[in-house]
């Protein structure tokens, strides 16, 4: 089988609606435990009923019953004439007058049933009433009323016909007295003839009338009377309640169902993907709790940071970042872990040896500055462009160098957004041989994140996939490639229950200080002088944390190896100074 067979995808897609169903857990459990109350309500609320059941054999009326010749039974009765005639008023009307006490024919009609096995002349008669007594009493009289019917009725015919073969008897019997009158005491050939012709007549009738009399009229045999049922016959409080759990779940996967058809958003990472047209990257853990930036360092070794060490290096096996370039990192729409994801990426690309720039380019509510763990303190003059202000020595506790451009209240922020200088910084990381990431506002929420997105080799999607609408990622991507820019993926992070894997302490480190890993910064990007420029002023924003991280010795091998000690120079394997 091709794997482009569209039949090989077949279990793939069926996987994917039955996780879409069972998403919505809540939903079938709800289903069921209805279900289950509903068949223990019917079960509480109905009376037992008892069904007594009684049979007959049908025999057929014949002159000489125990004779091997004459007609075939089955060709004599007609099985399902005589169901109809014992489910007949009439049956019921002889039933209710030898039950008495006021039972009406339409009452024992309700709960009689006739049935009749294949390649049998047996009737079957069952009852169902409200008390074992009631039910065999009424069966009873049900099969002694059919009986009765059943033999009255040919009775009757005989009777009939023997009464009619007596009226043709008579008048023969005369004219047979009145021949032998005229023709006393004279002999002749034509009076002969006509008295045998008579006496022919005659005995024919009276044969006849003797046949009928001499027929068997026995209706049938009981071989079953119909005693008292000693069980109910419906079904239990436990059949009822798994047929309504049964019927619950069946209504509850059909809720579902219709549920996740009409749910807008991106429940899964294949969601994700097939929305933005691009592979998700990584999907990080929940945290256990608040976690400090950054969280990639060589004593951060959990699942969330190597999570970010694998989406790095995906990112630069990317052919769009093979060489050094520009990466914007971006939501949706709001999302609290936007600027944690780009730091962190940004941290692990440094774990790796490259130079990384980490720019927020927020002009709205920058906040990185305030939450980084920086080398020494750095300043700037509330009159300079934020794109001018120093550069920032983020202590990340590897060897890697990453430098942060924070961000500034601007005025006029979209002039700031559309400027050559951010432009150059942006499109000119290649030039400089550095990574740059960036982050910014929402791609929905304002246009800043668009003005990036044009700028960048490529734009990491940042999401939570239960409280993203799937027709905002596919308006974001449209966006982002209208601007000729190029989706690299999607960092999904996890909202559900969290995993076991993740139950680990997050901290197993043994980090000091404010740093998650602690050790010492980039030899080689000096802080800024602060005699050379003055304090913030009250319109800045954000402080500098000021940190004296202990220096730290060489780092552990992590995910990288030793890597992280080398600096990339041609083959990247220049040791670092």
């Amino acid at each position: 089988m091709s794997a482009f067979d569209p039949s090989a995808r077949e279990p793939d897609q069926l996987r994917d609606q039955l996780r879409r169903l069972f998403r919505h857990r809540a939903v079938i459990a709800s289903g069921v435990l209805l279900g289950a109350l509903g068949g223990g309500a019917v079960s509480a609320l109905g009376s037992d009923s008892y069904t007594a059941t009684g049979e007959v054999v049908v025999r057929p009326i014949s002159t000489a019953p125990f004779e091997g010749g004459g007609i075939a039974a089955d060709k004599q009765l007609s099985m399902g004439t005589e169901r109809q005639v014992a489910l007949s008023e009439s049956v019921a009307d002889r039933a209710a007058e030898r039950l008495g006490g006021g039972t009406g024919a339409d009452d024992l009609q309700e709960g009689l049933r006739v049935g009749n096995p294949p390649e049998t002349h047996i009737l079957e008669f069952e009852y169902t009433a409200g008390t074992p007594e009631e039910a065999e009493r009424r069966v009873r009289a049900l099969l002694q009323a059919y009986l009765d019917h059943r033999e009255e009725t040919v009775n009757r015919r005989i009777d009939t016909t023997v009464t009619k073969l007596r009226g043709e008897l008579e008048p023969l019997l005369d004219q047979r007295r009145e021949l032998d009158e005229r023709t006393a005491g004279t002999t002749g050939a034509a009076a002969e003839s006509e008295r045998d012709g008579l006496n022919a007549r005659i005995a024919d009738v009276q044969g006849r009338i003797t046949g009928l009399k001499a027929l068997d009229t026995t209706p049938g045999d009981v071989v079953r009377e119909g005693d008292a049922p000693g069980v109910p016959s419906g079904p239990g409080p436990a059949v009822l309640v798994a047929v309504g759990s049964v019927v619950g779940l069946a209504g509850g996967l059909v809720a579902a169902w219709i549920r996740s058809l009409l749910d807008p958003r991106a429940r899964t990472p294949e969601e994700v993907r097939d929305a933005l047209r691009a592979p998700v990257l990584g999907t990080l853990p929940r945290p256990d709790g608040g976690t400090e930036l950054p969280e990639v360092g060589p004593s951060r070794e959990d699942e969330r940071a190597e999570t970010y060490r694998t989406i790095a290096l995906r990112l630069l096996r990317h052919p769009r970042l093979a060489e050094p370039g520009a990466l914007l990192v971006v939501a949706v729409r709001e999302y609290p872990q936007t600027a944690a994801t780009a730091v962190n990426l940004a941290a692990a690309l440094a774990e790796t040896g490259r130079d990384v720039l980490l720019v927020e380019a927020d002009p709205r509510s920058p906040e990185l500055a305030g939450r980084l763990p920086l080398r020494g303190g750095t300043h700037r003059s509330p009159g300079v462009d934020w794109l001018g202000s120093p550069r920032l020595a983020v202590d990340t506790g590897t060897a890697g160098r990453l430098v942060l451009l924070p961000g500034r209240r601007t005025p006029d922020a979209a002039r700031a957004m559309n400027s050559p200088k951010l432009s150059r910084l942006l499109t000119g990381a290649a030039d400089r041989g550095e990574y740059t990431v960036a982050t910014t506002a929402p791609l929905l929420s304002h246009a800043d994140g668009t003005a990036v997105a044009a700028l960048v080799r490529g734009v990491v999607v940042v999401c939570d996939p239960g409280g993203t609408r799937r027709d905002d990622l596919v308006r974001a991507r449209e966006l982002v490639e209208s601007v000729g820019g190029h989706v690299l993926g999607a960092v999904l992070h996890e909202s559900g229950r969290r995993r076991g894997r993740a139950a680990r302490t997050a901290g197993s480190g043994t980090g000091t200080g404010t740093g998650i890993g602690t050790g010492t910064g980039p030899a080689d990007v000096p802080a800024a002088d602060p005699e050379e420029a003055p304090a913030y002023s009250a319109e800045d924003t954000v402080a500098l944390k000021r940190v004296d991280p202990s220096a730290s010795g060489d780092r552990s091998d992590s995910a990288y190896g030793s890597y992280g000690r080398y600096r990339r120079a041609g083959d990247g394997t220049t040791l670092r100074s």
